[in-house]
């Protein structure tokens, strides 16, 4: 079983913001996002953390793919394990979420990976095993 961890594009900074929560996607963030698009495989779902950032990089991502997306708690930040994951995994699913949470569940599956804002790793559950690691500056 396959799945995407997609982590969020460059969002402003909290101080700009007036909160993490809040925090939304730059130009530069929303370019990745969509440049780090084309070189994924069209995914069978989308879940987004709740986050203002992560939504706005799964809009992106469901206009591209047309695929609707649907917020998932366990996404927040910090609310992520590979036990949670688990949980929630869909075969071909994509993911919104964060980091460190994110390269942890890579961890988990013995993947040592740096996910770059709007960098994606497509991965494989069983056997667990990293099969791409696509950040902003490897795509066209």
């Amino acid at each position: 079983m396959q799945v995407i961890l997609f982590r969020h594009g460059k969002a402003v900074s909290k101080d700009i913001a007036g909160s993490d929560e809040d925090r939304w996607l730059t130009e530069e963030g929303k370019r990745d996002v969509e440049r780090v698009s084309k070189c994924l495989p069209k995914p069978s779902k989308i879940f987004s953390s709740p986050l203002r950032r992560a939504r706005e990089t799964a809009e992106i991502l469901s206009k591209v793919f047309r695929v609707n997306y649907e917020v998932l708690q366990e996404l927040a930040p910090g609310k992520l394990n590979f036990e949670t994951f688990t949980k929630i995994a869909v075969p071909g699913a994509l993911y919104v979420a964060h980091n460190p949470d994110l390269e942890k569940v890579l961890e988990a599956l013995g993947c040592k990976a740096e996910i770059k804002a709007g960098g994606a790793a497509i991965v494989s559950l069983a056997p667990p095993k990293l099969i791409a690691l696509i950040n902003p500056q490897f795509c066209p």
